[in-house]
Formats: C-alpha cells, structure tokens, sequence
C-alpha cells in the first residue's frame, strides 16, 4: 500500500483517464454530447425577410390611404410558394399571397394579415394601413452572422439541436459521452428490498447518479460478492461497455476480500491510503479489456459517506474533463458560518449548506467535524474541503465549496 496526498491522487487519476477522442456524428445522436467547437452562426436566419403570419405582401406606400369606408384595392401578382428559395421582384401596386414562412419578394416591405382584407384572389381589397416592416421577419432577426451562439463545453440538449438545425447543421463535433460502469464489492451487500437479510446496497445507485450528473452514462451493476470467481467475471461482462470502471467497497484488506487481488491480475491495481477524511482507503489503476485497450479503474470505500467525498473529491473533475464539460466544476465561494476544527495531514471535508447572505452566501457546516454520515452528505448542498496543513478555519472566513450536482 502507499500513501498519497488528495492533490497527488488527483492529478494522477487525472492524466490517467485520457480524454475520449472528439467524434463527428449525425446531429440525432449529438445529445447529451458536450460540444466539442463553437456553433457559430455563418448565415443570418432567416436568410431573407418572411413574412410572419398569412396574407397578403405589399409596399406600405401602396396601401397608407386605405379604410374600412374606402378600401384600397390592389392586383394579386402571383402566390408566393413557401418552398421558394429566393424571392421574386414585387411590382408597385400590387399584391403577392403569402403564407407565415414565405418569402417576402424584393420590393415589398410589409404584410397585410388576411383579416383587413376582404381575401380576394385575383384582386384585394386593403381595408387598414399597414407600416414599413409589419408583420415581416427581417433577416438575421432569429440568428445573427457570426454570433457565437453555444459555446465549446455545452452539453447538448434540445435548444442547442435546435440552433444546428436551424443553421442547417446535419452533424456536430462533440466529445463522447463517458461510459461508467459501477460496481459495488460486498458478500454482505443485497438489493434494496431483496427477499433474504443483509446490508441496502447504496452506493451502487449514489455514484451512478453523481456521475450521471457529469454527463457520463452510467451503468450501475452489483452488488457483486467478494468472491474471485464471481468478481472477475462480473468485471469481465462490463469491460465492453466501460470506459471507466468505478468501484466501491471490498478495499479494507480483511481476509475474504479480493478485489485488490483481481484487479491486480487483470491488468494493474494500487491500494491507496488517502491523506482524505472521511475514507483513507482508495485504489486505482487499469484492467486489460483486450488489444490495445485498457479501462481505468478507480475504488472508493464502501462507507457511503466516504464513497461520496471520494467520488466529489477527486472523480468528479476528472469525469467532467472527460466529457469537455470542466467549466461546470466550479467552486462556490461562501463566507463560512461557524469555526470548523481539523486534523492536519489529511485534507478533510466537511458538508455545508448555503443559506442566502447577498451575493457570497452562507455556507453552514451540516453534522459532526471528522464524523461525516450518509445523513449529512443529504442535507447537504456541497463540500467544503479544508486544506492538509490547516488545523482549523474561523468563522467569517471566505471558503471555496464544491456543490454536489452542477
């Protein structure tokens, strides 16, 4: 076993689960993608004026003296088809039929709603002025030329797929959604409400959601006896799916436990003892999945509490980074609420919760200092974490918090 620094374990997770390759795909399977490159709008939409509801296009000019008592009364040139792609030339003293959607024809500057008019084909009668620009979408109105309009690391949901579209976009540049797979070790483990007595498998079913929440795909598998047989079959069933393999539990190093033991045959595995609180036992490395390919492999504690701060601490950023999503692993700067006592050597988490305070907000420790439960890291909004070298922080202080979901 060998020990380490949070900041150290950190920063070699991190070089060690190298980013997915940016994939060109089809705009239908971009989403939940992260934007791999600026969608930046190289056309105005609309291209040309259109008109915005159904009726008839015509110069303002033509129609300023019309009234319901002396109605103007124009030709109908022609009707416009919506699937026209370029307008046509209007002529003075007429009217061309349009439909919302249609394009306006060069000349004209205005749409007359069906409404005040009396509806005519070959003729209408204009019953009300209408003024320059009514009822007609300029071009660039809805996306302007070159604005900038979903920046790289957004992840892509159903506005953004309509801004590709719209640009007339049929594929996007993204980075790949991660797939995790998460494993919880534990002959004392059973499914929550199973038929035969044992221990509520939570963690399986918390990481999943945490990494989920970084726009990684999550499987959640287990729970899985700590048997050799059982665990490096169940691991060797999830290797074609995952590009990262998150387990929890099956590290404290008592005798019927053999996840370090078949990780380590599978490829490489380190137990670590974390300078982190709560939950010093840790572990990475790799398993061969065939060929060329390896899948990371990153264990947290099976304490729930610890798996959390874990899984917070330092997989999170990592499965951020993964996904081109790293903005979204901001801190929160708060002004703590109480004096907090800690342990030096270890960096330490405490939960906090916000309360309103202006524009730096609160952040209350929630529970016992060094004694952090499942209950606590729920009432929670986000950890505070105090540095190794730190004995304690005052009240007042301005602290960093790490907010559970983004």
């Amino acid at each position: 076993m060998i020990r380490r620094s949070l900041g150290e374990h950190r920063r070699i997770v991190a070089e060690s689960l190298a980013s997915v390759p940016d994939l060109d795909v089809l705009i239908g399977d971009a989403t939940g993608s992260t934007l791999a490159e600026d969608l930046v709008a190289d056309r105005p939409v609309p291209a040309h004026a259109v008109a915005a509801c159904d009726g008839y296009a015509v110069r303002a000019a033509d129609i300023e003296t019309a009234s319901p008592e002396q109605p103007v009364t124009l030709i109908v040139s022609h009707d416009v088809s919506v699937e026209a792609f370029a307008p046509r030339r209007h002529l003075a003293r007429t009217a061309a039929r349009v439909g919302s959607g249609a394009l306006i024809p060069d000349g004209a500057d205005c749409v007359v709603p069906v409404f005040a008019t009396d509806g005519g084909v070959a003729r209408v009668s204009v019953q009300e002025p209408i003024g320059a620009g009514a009822h007609v979408r300029q071009p660039g109105s809805e996306l302007q030329t070159g604005r900038v309009l979903v920046p790289a690391g957004t992840r892509i949901g159903a506005r953004q797929l309509a801004i590709a579209a719209a640009l007339g976009r049929p594929r996007l540049l993204v980075h790949p959604t991660p797939r995790v797979v998460v494993l919880a070790v534990g002959s004392e483990l059973v499914d929550p409400g199973a038929a035969r007595g044992g221990v509520a498998e939570s963690n399986g079913h918390m990481l999943a959601a945490m990494a989920q929440d970084t726009g990684a795909r999550a499987f959640r598998v287990g729970p899985v006896p700590d048997d050799r047989m059982a665990l490096s079959a169940a691991i060797e069933d999830q290797l074609v799916r995952a590009d990262v393999l998150v387990t929890t539990g099956g590290l404290s190093g008592g005798r019927g436990e053999t996840l370090p033991e078949v990780l380590a045959q599978r490829g490489e595995f380190e137990v670590v003892d974390l300078a982190l609180l709560p939950g010093a036992r840790h572990g990475f490395g790799w398993v061969d999945a065939g060929g060329d390919r390896r899948v990371p492999v990153i264990a947290l504690p099976g304490r729930p509490s610890a798996a959390a701060v874990g899984f917070q601490a330092y997989v999170r950023q990592t499965l951020l980074a993964m996904s081109g999503r790293e903005r979204a692993a901001q801190a929160i700067r708060a002004r703590l609420a109480a004096h907090v006592d800690s342990v030096r050597g270890a960096t330490e988490a405490v939960p906090v919760r916000f309360v309103p305070n202006g524009e730096t907000p609160w952040a209350v420790p929630v529970g016992e200092p060094g004694a952090v439960t499942l209950a606590d890291v729920a009432a929670s909004d986000a950890l505070m974490f105090v540095n190794e070298d730190a004995t304690a922080i005052e009240r007042d202080a301005i602290v960093h918090c790490h907010p559970w979901e983004r």
